[in-house]
């Protein structure tokens, strides 16, 4: 059959309007899965949400409506409008209580401009562990960033998440930037010193805790006056962490008096998982600076802390109970005035009836300036659970100073290739520091080189401003139980 030449181009636009539909209407599908989770990080397309002008969130009212409407609002936007987006908390104080929550959620930026703060119930909700809610919890997630925003996100219409300063480009102005605010309110559950502490003991919530969440940079935040634990960040992996400062504080004081140590198990940063890099953070608190915990999905490994200013229980591998915790290097860090410094704990394990290991750890170039209690510690966790202080679990805070006092090791825990090299201890307030072991299960390889303690303090570190070493230290105290 013979086709004319017109005929021939009028097929053939024909059959290329039909691929071009064809091609669109694949393209349309494609578009509306929003949940597509091989989309490359390089190319997320997101829309930015405005708290307020957006989801009608209410800034600088404490009133319970508006609590109860900013923590559902929240939530809401955690559950329905995260995932391949980005929120901003612009410069206003938010108020909300604790129960924030979101899961499964792929590809979020939270820019913190403002604060949050949080505010105590007068009834305490309570999560499947029979704990309190935190203030925000967000788990199995994955490519979650928190951080502050630079002026010119305002003017952005779509925010695509990066590193704006490579790790090798150390910000050493960090704390002199405006930086978001988290806000605990602590003072709320820490009440009269000690009093308040013996009603509620560890019933309070945590400030920020993620679980089971991967691909996580939290940077350029405050957080401050936690009820409980500061930021709690369980089984993570590719975890970074920096540019943040942490404090909770009930005094001015140059130290840790015991109206501060009141605000017990303020913990500033408790960690579990693996692949984790925390750097350039200060931290001054009650309790662990820095804790690595237990995994309760496998083991806790492959973590770098540097260049951590801190001031409280130290820097802490621990408590660890029947788990395996390796592969640990702690770096390059100043601790100032703090109770404890060096810290390496095991615990009697109630749930898992396992042997628990610590191996491969090190502690390099770390200087202590006045610890107030031990400079090093390598032992069981001397702590209390419980109403009464002394109450040994499984080493009792007030050994050796009282007669009655028990401090045993784990008989079924190890130690195991522990070094600790160039740490300088000037001026240490009470002993140097402990080294306990059960006599069944000894410490096997542990290594000091070059530790020095000695009472002589440099010019240099004596006539130090604390303000720049910790900007968390720039917050007023807002504690009204301390006036």
């Amino acid at each position: 059959m013979y086709v004319d030449a017109a005929t021939k181009r009028f097929q053939i636009l024909i059959q290329f309007f039909c691929l071009f539909s064809l091609s669109c209407i694949l393209h349309c599908v494609k578009g509306n899965h929003n949940d597509d989770t091989n989309a490359p990080s390089s190319s997320w397309h997101r829309h930015r949400y405005d708290f307020e002008v957006d989801f009608h969130g209410i800034p600088n009212d404490e009133s319970a409506a508006t609590l109860e409407h900013n923590t559902k609002t929240f939530s809401d936007i955690l559950k329905y409008n995260a995932s391949n987006n980005a929120l901003l908390i612009p410069d206003e104080i938010f108020h909300f209580y604790p129960g924030i929550y979101g899961s499964n959620i792929l590809n979020f930026d939270l820019f913190i401009n403002g604060t949050l703060r949080f505010h105590r119930p007068k009834v305490t909700k309570v999560n499947h562990w029979d704990r309190p809610e935190p203030c925000i919890l967000i788990e199995d997630s994955v490519n979650i960033t928190i951080t502050s925003p630079e002026p010119a996100y305002y003017n952005e219409q779509i925010i695509q998440a990066q590193d704006t300063i490579h790790d090798n480009q150390i910000d050493y102005d960090y704390g002199s930037r405006k930086r978001g605010i988290l806000d605990g309110h602590g003072s709320d559950y820490w009440g009269v010193p000690f009093i308040g502490y013996v009603q509620l003991i560890e019933f309070r919530p945590d400030l920020l805790v993620m679980n089971r969440t991967s691909n996580v940079l939290i940077e350029y935040l405050i957080l401050r006056d936690s009820g409980l634990y500061t930021m709690y960040l369980l089984d993570v992996d590719n975890l970074k962490v920096r540019y943040t400062s942490i404090v909770a504080r009930r005094t001015n004081d140059d130290g840790h008096s015991l109206l501060d140590l009141s605000a017990f198990n303020t913990d500033g940063i408790d960690v579990s998982g693996n692949n984790v890099y925390m750097h350039d953070v200060d931290i001054w608190n009650q309790d662990d600076c820095i804790a690595v915990k237990d995994s309760f999905l496998a083991e806790s490994t492959n973590m770098l802390f540097e260049r951590i200013t801190a001031s409280g229980l130290g820097l802490v591998v621990g408590s660890i109970g029947g788990t395996t915790v390796r592969n640990i290097t702690f770096r390059d860090s100043f601790l100032y005035k703090t109770y404890k410094g060096i810290y390496m704990k095991f615990r009697h394990d109630e749930y898992r009836d396992t042997p628990g290991l610590v191996e491969n750890i090190l502690f390099e170039n770390i200087t202590l300036y006045e610890p107030e209690q031990w400079g090093i510690w390598i032992g069981p966790a001397q702590q209390s659970i419980n109403a009464n202080p002394c109450h040994a679990n499984p080493c009792s805070l007030c050994w050796p100073t009282l007669p009655f006092a028990t401090c045993d090791g784990i008989e079924q825990s190890q130690y195991r290739n522990i070094t600790l090299r160039d740490i300088k201890i000037y001026h240490p307030l009470g002993s140097p520091g402990v080294i306990l072991a059960d006599d069944s299960n000894p410490i096997q390889d542990i290594v000091f080189d070059n530790v020095v303690v000695t009472n002589y303090v440099p010019s240099s570190i004596k006539n130090i401003d604390r303000r720049r070493l910790f900007f968390g230290l720039n917050e007023h105290i807002q504690d009204p139980y301390m006036h």
